[in-house]
């Protein structure tokens, strides 16, 4: 059985990129939950010890587990660093974990969805016996197969208020909201690539081409210039080809309000319709 985890995390730090040797990734999963192993590692005799270095892309979990030989605890400690939307935090931490059987901990990330993580772990077996036996394995979760394809982010607006697809649905004509940010909430991930905005593979669309005032809902994609979108260096999200004139994403009235529905609007580049990627 495992010993309840000793977390040792450190405080979340900005910082460069540190070099990490990219190890391939084997997939080990089914269609609900797509999991990997990032890397392994083997110590044998003695104070039984290794090390794991890994690149992950795209984590939505990380994991460290450790097998020793004969039964004993065995130690890890861990440097875990992120990206999400141009910017790099760090964590770290440490654990004593009780094997065999498996003993596994999910670690945490500085990020909700972050976009890429490099990290390495040392495992130990701290007492001195010829027969000692650790393997340690770093494995990973990714998004549900079928899922939008690009890193699942937050869309933050104005008084730190997110988009929102209503209840989390995929549904053609779900409103989206405006829902104070939570990166942990679901219905706040989204993706933008190829100029659509997406949650739950359907796109943020300008209902019926309605132009300034419209209300913005989801809808199944087809590639119409009523849901292709610019997101310019300011944050305004612009749909492009509009028969009305330059529209973009907007928070109606500044409102800090959660519930309140979006709308596309005439540009004027205020901090009403600047909008963050993260």
């Amino acid at each position: 059985m495992m010993r309840k985890p000793r977390r040792l995390v450190a405080a979340l730090a900005v910082s460069g990129l540190v070099a990490a040797g990219a190890v391939a990734a084997s997939q080990l999963a089914n269609a609900d939950v797509t999991q990997f192993v990032a890397g392994t590692c083997s110590g044998f005799q003695g104070g039984a010890f290794c090390t794991v270095t890994a690149t992950i892309t795209a984590p939505t979990s990380i994991s460290v587990s450790v097998l020793a030989s004969p039964k004993q605890f065995a130690t890890f400690n861990y440097a875990l660093q992120c990206t999400k939307g141009g910017q790099t935090a760090t964590s770290s931490g440490s654990d004593s974990l009780l094997s065999p059987p498996v003993a596994t901990v999910t670690i945490e990330m500085p990020y909700a969805n972050p976009d890429n993580c490099n990290i390495t772990v040392n495992g130990n077996i701290p007492t001195e016996k010829a027969t000692n036996r650790l393997t340690v394995t770093v494995s990973y979760t990714t998004a549900p197969i079928g899922s939008s394809s690009g890193p699942v982010r937050t869309i933050r607006g104005f008084g730190n208020m997110c988009l929102d697809a209503k209840g989390n649905s995929s549904a053609n004509g779900t409103p989206i909201l405006l829902w104070s940010c939570n990166s942990s909430d679901s219905a706040q991930g989204w993706t933008f690539s190829s100029g659509e905005l997406k949650h739950n593979g359907k796109c943020a669309n300008d209902q019926g081409n309605g132009g300034s005032g419209t209300k913005v809902i989801l809808w199944s994609c087809t590639g119409g210039s009523n849901e292709k979108w610019f997101h310019t260096t300011s944050g305004e999200f612009i749909l492009s080809l509009s028969t009305h004139g330059l529209l973009c994403l907007n928070d109606p009235g500044n409102s800090r309000t959660n519930g309140t529905r979006v709308i596309v609007y005439h540009c004027n580049n205020r901090s009403n319709e600047h909008w963050s990627v993260g």
